[in-house]
């Protein structure tokens, strides 16, 4: 299901909870003034909102519920959900979506990073969510391997689309070494492999474990990255670089070395 049904659907439910919801708040008019968050409460009491901010349009608040941007009018009960632009045209909720979404990294906590596929010891730390049998996916899995400033915490998410996908990721989970598995299937030693693919492999919930880390910090497709806490969507190496600096191999150097990275030379 492409990412726009997916949200259009999410959109949708929302709207028919609210409307629900709507039906049984607690009636207006409380001596106390209440706070924008109190209000948000007493309007939709079950809503799960966890954020409120005044917009630059009287009466209205953004509200994030759920990884969802909505506007709630806290005087008159009005809900609105949908793109709301400027008369410039800059689009404010995909500038608020975009925001929890570079945010979201904090939500991954130590517990669910010893869940994940550990690759390297470098200074920057990269959250990545990948399937294995994605072709941008294996391009910045080699791409990574060239990097030796980076601390690599891989979470699988296996599309519906590629039917092997999820057998590979249990191959790796249920590997004594993860991270050698992981070089396997990305290198392509899996592919068409019958004999390795149909075997049973017990990943000790692993998988699910990744898919409900996925699910939180609300990816749907693949590759994501977090690189130092900026979330970069897809195969986008330039603006990784622009984080965290470029790696090369010096002149003239023997064919293997490892690559010197920006933060090394500086530092010299």
């Amino acid at each position: 299901m492409r990412l726009k049904q997916v949200r259009r659907i999410g959109t949708l439910s929302l709207m028919a909870f609210l409307v629900a919801q709507a039906a049984f708040a607690a009636p207006k008019g409380s001596a106390k003034e209440e706070s924008p968050e109190a209000a948000i409460k007493r309007l939709f009491p079950k809503l799960p909102a966890s954020g409120v901010k005044k917009t630059n349009i009287d009466g209205f608040y953004e509200v994030v519920a759920d990884g969802n941007v909505l506007y709630v009018n806290l005087k008159t009960g009005h809900v609105f959900v949908g793109d709301l632009f400027t008369r410039e045209g800059k689009n404010l909720t995909a500038e608020a979506r975009s925001r929890l979404t570079a945010e979201r990294y904090k939500l991954v906590t130590d517990a669910d990073k010893e869940k994940a596929v550990k690759v390297g010891n470098g200074k920057h730390v990269v959250i990545e969510i990948t399937d294995p049998d994605c072709p941008f996916c294996r391009k910045m899995h080699e791409y990574w391997g060239s990097r030796p400033d980076v601390t690599r915490y891989v979470f699988f998410l296996p599309l519906a689309m590629h039917k092997d996908a999820e057998k590979k990721v249990r191959y790796i989970l249920s590997a004594e070494n993860k991270e050698q598995a992981l070089w396997e299937v990305y290198s392509g030693e899996l592919d068409n492999n019958r004999e390795k693919l149909n075997k049973p492999y017990d990943d000790k919930g692993l998988l699910n474990a990744h898919k409900a880390v996925v699910a939180k910090l609300g990816i749907q497709s693949t590759p994501a990255f977090w690189v130092d806490g900026t979330f970069v969507n897809g195969a986008n190496i330039p603006l990784i670089e622009k984080v965290i600096g470029k790696c090369k191999t010096r002149p003239g150097a023997a064919p293997g070395t490892p690559q010197v990275c920006e933060d090394e030379e500086q530092g010299k």
